[in-house]
């Protein structure tokens, strides 16, 4: 009987501290351009045109892609939008891949960067808009 009392009692003290545990609210941090902003391409005959920001519960990324001939010369981006540390670390891995792949297959149809699905889905894309955009 004496087991079962404290076991009582220590089941209800757990479930008094569980319930009045305090969470806080996510921090939003502002937009800004991505830390690696480079410059627009300086490509004569380029046509460039900004893609749509496309959104995650975790990121917002926008490119502006620079297309000469149909393909793909040039890319920059334009928003790289990070809600926490974490995202940021992704983001500042994945975009320079991303980029770089872009740049090297000449349009979006490049392969997601393992670990980054999500900023990896919202690069290409914004690419894809842009491109489109810009093809006219």
């Amino acid at each position: 009987m004496r087991r079962t009392v404290v076991a009582l009692i220590v089941t209800v003290a757990a479930v008094i501290a569980l319930v009045s545990y305090r969470t806080h609210s996510p921090h939003r941090a502002a937009e800004r351009p991505p830390a690696q902003s480079r410059p627009a391409p300086n490509v004569p005959g380029a046509h460039g045109a900004t893609g749509v920001a496309i959104s995650t519960p975790y990121t917002t990324i926008q490119v502006r892609a620079f297309v000469r001939h149909g393909h793909l010369v040039g890319v920059r981006e334009v928003l790289v939008a990070n809600d926490n540390a974490h995202t940021k670390a992704l983001n500042d891995r994945a975009i320079p891949i991303l980029h770089e792949e872009a740049l090297r297959a000449g349009s979006a149809h490049i392969h997601t960067v393992s670990g980054a699905t999500g900023t990896s889905t919202s690069y290409i894309s914004s690419l894809q808009s842009a491109i489109d955009r810009a093809r006219g």
